[in-house]
């Protein structure tokens, strides 16, 4: 073989070498992702099954559960491995790490794009987060009627009860939209049914100062009370007061400090990494 050709051959696998290298940069620094779809039906099916166990690891080490310590690196790996085979929830968990530093720095362009991909496959979770991030001007121009859109666009995909309330929210307060009572009651209401706590909480609120319904004490009890027994300490705190005024229920101080000392204890905050309770 003559000089020539054997340093081009070298030069060759350099440049191959390389390029291997460079694909296996961590995804951690990708700027943009599109997982790659299989098209045969069984690899669909096989991919879809990946995807759910690799989601449900990332969730064991985000959460500390199934015998796993937080370990929100870890989480990040296996979110990775589950958006790669097409899991919008994953991509939605790991947006959210991204947003708020955990098991790495703040990356809020990384959170928005994985909340755009998980949005683009119908996760109507993502899309309650893209409306937040549009409210609060992070990492986007703050835009009211942008959030609007993105609740509006959440609760067409399956009634997500999350973007209810916040878009009864800005109906309530004409954030985005006109302001209208007649909007913002039917979305508290089918929040509050759907389960939401918060709805409920702001629901009872309407029904106590008799804000774009007739005032009814007996109605706000009635949702505080639903709240306060799901844990929610909005709902325990305005039931507790109820029963410390005798509004809507006889007076009972029992009650009132049973209630009242629930929103007093210290609340939960995230473990660190290596606990192992499970994070909010």
């Amino acid at each position: 073989m003559r000089r020539g050709t054997g340093r081009r051959l070298i030069a060759c696998f350099l440049v191959l070498a390389l390029s291997a290298c460079a694909n296996s940069t961590n995804h951690a620094n990708y700027t943009t992702y599109t997982p790659k779809g299989p098209s045969e039906p069984a690899a669909v099916e096989r991919h879809a099954t990946q995807a759910l166990a690799e989601k449900a690891k990332g969730d064991d080490f985000r959460d500390g559960t199934n015998g796993v310590g937080v370990d929100y690196a870890e989480a990040i790996r296996w979110y990775w491995l589950a958006v790669e085979h097409g899991s919008t929830g994953a991509s939605n968990n790991l947006a959210a790490l991204y947003l708020n530093g955990l098991g790495g720095s703040v990356n809020v362009s990384q959170a928005i794009r994985l909340y755009r991909l998980a949005a683009s496959g119908g996760n109507s979770y993502a899309m309650v987060s893209l409306g937040d991030l549009a409210q609060k001007g992070l990492g986007v121009p703050k835009d009211d009627e942008e959030a609007a859109h993105w609740y509006g666009r959440a609760i067409d995909a399956d009634g997500n009860a999350v973007a209810l309330n916040e878009l009864a929210l800005l109906y309530e307060y004409g954030r985005g939209v006109p302001q209208d009572m007649s909007q913002a009651l039917p979305l508290y209401r089918r929040a509050a049914e759907g389960g939401n706590p918060v709805a409920m909480v702001n629901l009872g609120n309407l029904y106590a100062t008799g804000r774009g319904v007739p005032p009814s004490d007996v109605e706000a009890v009635a949702w505080y009370r639903k709240a306060a027994e799901l844990g929610n300490p909005g709902g325990q705190r305005a039931l507790g007061l109820m029963y410390l005024e005798g509004r809507g229920v006889p007076q009972n101080l029992s009650e009132a400090s049973k209630w009242l000392n629930l929103v007093a204890q210290p609340q939960f905050t995230s473990p660190k990494q290596g606990a192992t309770a499970p994070a909010p």
